[in-house]
């Protein structure tokens, strides 16, 4: 009996105990669940009012311009009461970006409130067939009460109003038309737009498109008041980020899987997406570093816009384990003399210039562009045919510089014929990239192309050492090719010296800035089978590579960052080299787009 007691009362408070434990877990698992879930229906509910308010006050904005041009109160054509209606709108609306309007013609005129609180009024003059868009841009500095006209720029634009995807939208509704964009007059500038159509007696005068800038969603996402170590990203349709509360490494990512494997918020988001097809969810998705982490999504009023949350629950839970953890843890002549020596004459006027210019075409015929000189002559038209052969040089010596001299030099002498067309050819490519150019940019403004030209000039340089081919420039970026058009059996081999070269000529320079010393160029080398030859259509041409040979090596760029490494390069390449490199081993990279990982390598610098 004694016994049967004792057994009783300890099954009693075992289980007593065992289920107090079990509801205090479970409590304060759902209590969690109830924080993160009331966290995410704020902050979605702060996105959804900012967003509704901005959008509301740019579709007000633009109907009071076309209601103006309407109306009849200011013309679209009349360039003071227009410019000082888009300046008084723009400033009494801060929360406004751009005010335009774009003209049937081609033309195009907006206010853009600038970054630094000035305002700059933009023109945008027809295009002229065969001639650039001219671009007029005056800024001005608010003061108290007034503005100051600062400075006015004449220069050239390539934006071409009539083809954005506002213009058109306004063009063919009747209502507002909403969009998003990423190039506006300014350059690249995500931002909301609503365009709408402005007819005037029946007759179409334009579309007036007033935007808000996407980096003020980004701004109202970092005043949430949200947990300490959490994320909140605004994305669009195919996982594309609009705004996110906390950049990585200080700039925002174009697409959740931009960003870099060591942000467990953003890696936890992507996994979360994967597995939930519907835009409103809230999973627990676990992260190696930070432990289980909260995601949630939630649809947003404004085309397919989501606003998903990542919140680690160790934020809300690290106490509450604790506890539960306690409880359990680019000359010329002139004629003066008559003829009475018509023979000399002949000599001078005719039999040498004419000598001259054609030595000066067989320098053409060979290419060899920087022997030709202007010979100037007694005779106007031998003068100006030989100021033209100078001028054609010159335009071909330019010519060469837009692409290789190996494809330029059989197009001038007749071999080849301009047209589409390519061959499969074995190559071997390489893309070398300024790291952290974009923060140099954003710091140094325009005073970052000198820097960008040194980076170019060294590549460039080491690249033809080499006897390689230079395809193109991406931003900061170069990508170049071996093996075409010309046969280099050692191809890899050329490529890796290149590369080396690139890095040994930055290293043996200051670096651009105190912290771009360690890492100066980033570059990605593959070898493989490629599409090469002039591709494009018959009025433009470009002699390049395509394939999933180029596509490995501009990805590699990315795996030489994940490997804190300067040089990436493939397996494939390495095999080419024959063993003539030196070369160490990073193991495996899985790529985007290839469904097995790829064995990479990286060069060892000189022992100096």
């Amino acid at each position: 009996m004694g016994r049967a007691v004792t057994a009783l009362l300890l099954l009693a408070v075992l289980s007593t105990a065992a289920l107090v434990h079990f509801i205090w877990h479970r409590t304060a698992s759902e209590n969690v669940e109830t924080v993160v879930a009331s966290l995410d229906a704020q902050s979605a509910g702060a996105v959804r009012n900012e967003l509704a308010a901005n959008l509301a006050l740019v579709s007000s904005t633009a109907e009071i311009v076309r209601s103006i041009f309407f109306q009849g109160a200011i013309k679209a054509n009349d360039e003071v009461k227009r410019e000082f209606l888009f300046l008084s709108l723009l400033r009494e609306q801060p929360a406004i970006a751009w005010i335009g309007f774009g003209f049937p013609d081609g033309r195009f005129f907006g206010a853009h409130a600038a970054p630094d609180d000035r305002i700059e009024m933009v023109e945008i003059g027809k295009a002229i067939p065969g001639e650039p868009r001219p671009l007029r841009r005056d800024l001005y500095k608010p003061i108290p009460g007034d503005i100051f006209f600062e400075s006015r720029l004449k220069t050239e634009s390539v934006y071409v109003a009539e083809g954005s995807p506002w213009y058109r939208l306004g063009k063919e509704n009747a209502g507002p038309a909403w969009s998003v964009a990423n190039i506006l007059p300014n350059g690249f500038e995500p931002a909301i737009v609503v365009s709408k159509r402005v007819e005037v007696f029946g007759h179409f005068e334009g579309v007036v498109m007033v935007a808000v800038s996407l980096h003020r969603l980004s701004t109202t996402l970092q005043a949430l008041e949200i947990p300490e170590g959490s994320k909140v990203f605004v994305l669009a349709g195919e996982d594309s980020v609009l705004a996110t509360s906390e950049p990585s490494d200080g700039i925002m990512a174009a697409h959740l899987a931009d960003f870099p494997g060591a942000d467990a918020l953003a890696s936890a988001v992507a996994v979360a997406q994967k597995q939930n097809k519907d835009g409103v969810f809230r999973t627990l998705v676990d992260s190696k570093s930070l432990g289980p982490i909260f995601v949630s999504s939630s649809k947003l009023s404004f085309e397919d816009w989501r606003l998903v949350t990542a919140i680690p629950r160790s934020t809300f839970a690290g106490d509450i384990d604790s506890n539960t953890q306690r409880v359990l843890f680019i000359i010329a002549g002139i004629a003066f003399l008559a003829s009475a020596t018509a023979v000399l004459f002949a000599k001078v006027l005719f039999a040498r210039p004419l000598s001259q210019l054609a030595r000066q075409l067989s320098l053409i015929e060979r290419f060899e562009l920087d022997d030709v000189r202007h010979h100037p002559t007694l005779l106007a038209e031998l003068n100006d045919f030989s100021y033209a052969l100078k001028r054609m040089s010159t335009g071909l010596s330019a010519f060469g510089r837009f692409m290789p001299i190996e494809v330029v030099r059989p197009l001038v002498e007749g071999s080849i014929e301009p047209k589409p067309g390519g061959k499969l050819t074995e190559i071997t490519v390489l893309f070398a990239d300024l790291p952290g150019f974009t923060e140099l940019t954003e710091r140094l403004g325009p005073d970052v192309e000198p820097l960008l030209t040194r980076f170019l000039t060294l590549s460039i340089a080491a690249i033809h050492a080499e006897g390689g081919t230079v395809d193109k420039f991406i931003g900061d970026a170069v990508m170049a090719f071996w093996n075409a058009p010309n046969d280099q059996p050692d191809h890899a081999l050329r490529a890796c010296h290149a590369a080396a070269a690139i890095r040994e000529a930055l290293h043996a320079l200051p670096p651009l800035a105190p912290h771009h010393d360690a890492v100066r160029v980033r570059i990605g080398i593959n070898s493989g089978v490629a599409l090469v030859g002039n591709i494009g259509s018959a009025e433009r041409l470009s002699y390049t590579a395509i394939g999933d040979v180029v596509n490995l090596a501009s990805r590699l760029v990315g795996v030489a960052k994940e490997n804190d490494v300067e040089i990436v390069l493939s397996d494939r390449t390495l095999a080419k080299t024959k063993g003539e490199l030196r070369a160490r081993a990073l193991g495996s990279a899985t790529i985007r787009g290839k469904s097995l990982p790829v064995a990479v390598y990286t060069i060892e610098p000189l022992i100096s």
